[in-house]
């Protein structure tokens, strides 16, 4: 597995069974974590690596799932200089950046949409920072009091078929949360072995309702004939808490050599 040096972090949300919230990381804890993140690049080379050593070095087609304003689909464009990448992005304002971010760049093409397990749309509550975006999972019971935004949401597969993609050699996802959703929108392209490898980001407490539990994940990916190679960009939380949350990737196990 593959680390990079990530700075600690002290607390952070999460809530208990009943719901109530049991710590709490400051506004500005988040945002620095979150620009920490956004610029530590090291990460990406550790997985552009990895894949190359697998012989997955020059993917044709990438999917950016969560693309903020662009940071990793420009990353990828620099390392993946003739693949294709198909980036998704919901929010208005993020979008807007996004557009103006990769104005001009040649084979990157951005949806303003999410992506789950249904062609629907969706309320996206509005993060202490622009990166913590979510949807909300109970679309009934939205807080009143917070800023909200109705988005369209589509699927993988549906994706796949009005655009024509074949195969994801390179499919990332850092949803807030959601990840398994939009893997629940792919069934077909998982079950069909169209995807190679996956990078989604996770943590380790089932607890934390930013992220996607990394068990949860595992098991569901198992389930569709990957293997799980290792954890990236690994922030730790303090007070000896641990993992907080990294991004895992996951390879399609006849590409490793492990699938039947």
């Amino acid at each position: 597995m593959a680390f990079s040096n990530a700075p600690q972090l002290e607390l952070r949300n999460y809530r208990d069974t009943d719901g109530s919230v049991i710590q709490t990381m400051s506004k500005w804890q988040k945002l620095k974590h979150r620009l920490q993140l956004a610029t530590a690049y090291r990460c990406f080379l550790s997985v552009e690596n990895d894949l190359d050593h697998m012989g997955m070095g020059d993917p044709s087609v990438v999917f950016d799932v969560g693309a903020h304003l662009g940071q990793t689909a420009l990353h990828f464009r620099k390392s993946f200089p003739t693949a294709s990448i198909h980036c998704f992005e919901p929010t208005d304002e993020n979008f807007a950046k996004l557009k103006a971010n990769t104005k001009g760049k040649r084979l990157i093409r951005i949806n303003q949409f999410a992506l789950g397990s249904a062609q629907t749309s969706v309320i996206m509550k509005t993060g202490q920072s622009d990166q913590t975006h979510q949807v909300i999972r109970n679309q009934e019971k939205t807080p009143a009091n917070e800023e909200m935004q109705r988005v369209r949401m589509e699927t993988i597969d549906s994706y796949m078929i009005d655009e024509g993609v074949a195969n994801i050699d390179l499919l990332k996802i850092d949803v807030e949360g959601y990840e398994l959703e939009v893997l629940e929108g792919a069934k077909d392209a998982l079950e069909s072995r169209r995807i190679k490898a996956i990078l989604a980001e996770c943590d380790f407490d089932p607890k934390d309702i930013q992220h996607t539990y990394f068990n949860d994940l595992w098991d569901y990916l198992r389930s569709k004939n990957f293997s799980f190679f290792g954890l990236y960009d690994v922030i730790h939380y303090g007070n000896g808490m641990g993992i907080g949350f990294c991004n895992a990737l996951f390879i399609e196990k006849t590409v490793s050599g492990n699938g039947s």
